[in-house]
């Protein structure tokens, strides 16, 4: 067949609005283009983001052919004109029909959604760690300490740990004699003290006012309550400047329980913790006891 007999034989594609190009089944050679077509090759000889000039029948052919692929996606943008076209093969007898479908909406809603979807998963994290992260100090809060024992306590076939209670000495006086933003920096002070001296086998967590909660894992209990001391005794090294130009130090009181020996919920170690820490205040403070009793 001739190409003017190509092209009358073809010519009905002109009434469509979609881009098509007729190329040869075996040589790939170029047949016919429409109307439409035409209009979108030219757009992508002078594409901004076709810079060697390439037209886009030779496109095809060597992307969508040669390389048997199912679609070819092409963006054309020339500043004025941006699209983005998927291109598909059909072979008819002794010919391959590539027709071409704009996406351009298609893939900017799949943006859309996309960004939306990514904007979501961020918001969702973000909500999750507020609810799970103690605002002033940036620990986490009780509502974290217990989701994690509960995933501690389910991973771990062996699992043990000790929980100490821990109380803040004379944290009220903090408040009355200096304020209260001297107070919220007691506690920020200590809170980073603790995490700085801790490792990963340990679980750090504020329980609300001057108590903390710190969960020491699958480590001796004997080893454990070593541990709490010492973070007792380097407490006692801070130094704060309050308000009035003076250094003031601080100190804690810890009750200490045992998993299994003690109890085997997070409720269970922190009221029989609880307990050992009304000893500690009981006797004079700024100490660590184990509980002891049925």
């Amino acid at each position: 067949m001739s190409l003017e007999q190509n092209n009358a034989y073809y010519s009905v594609l002109n009434y469509l609005q979609l881009p098509v190009v007729v190329l040869s089944a075996n040589e790939h050679k170029e047949v016919f283009q429409n109307n439409s077509f035409q209009l979108v090759a030219q757009h992508y000889l002078n594409a901004s983001n076709n810079p060697a000039n390439r037209h886009l029948a030779q496109l095809i052919s060597s992307r969508l052919l040669k390389n048997d692929v199912d679609k070819l996606e092409v963006e054309i943008n020339n500043g004025s004109y941006r699209h983005i076209f998927r291109f598909t093969a059909n072979v008819v007898g002794e010919h391959v029909i590539v027709e071409g479908e704009d996406i351009t909406e298609l893939k900017r809603s799949q943006f859309l959604f996309n960004r939306t979807n990514s904007l979501l998963e961020d918001y969702s994290k973000q909500m999750f760690e507020l609810a799970h992260t103690d605002q002033l100090t940036n620990v986490p809060n009780r509502r974290a300490l217990f989701a994690k024992f509960s995933q501690l306590q389910s991973n771990h076939k062996d699992f043990s740990c000790t929980v100490s209670l821990i109380d803040l000495d004379h944290f009220k006086r903090f408040n009355d004699s200096f304020g209260h933003d001297f107070g919220d920096q007691v506690l920020v002070t200590f809170a980073k003290h603790v995490k700085d001296s801790i490792d990963d086998t340990c679980y750090f967590a504020r329980l609300g006012g001057e108590e903390f909660c710190l969960i020491q894992i699958n480590n001796k209990d004997t080893f454990c309550f070593a541990n709490t001391e010492t973070l007792l005794q380097t407490t006692k090294t801070i130094k704060l400047m309050t308000p009035d130009n003076s250094n003031i130090g601080m100190s804690f009181s810890a009750g200490v329980a045992v998993y299994g020996k003690d109890g085997i919920s997070l409720d269970e170690l922190l009221n029989k913790a609880d307990k050992a820490l009304y000893i500690a205040k009981e006797n004079g403070r700024s100490r660590v006891v184990k509980f002891e009793g049925a």
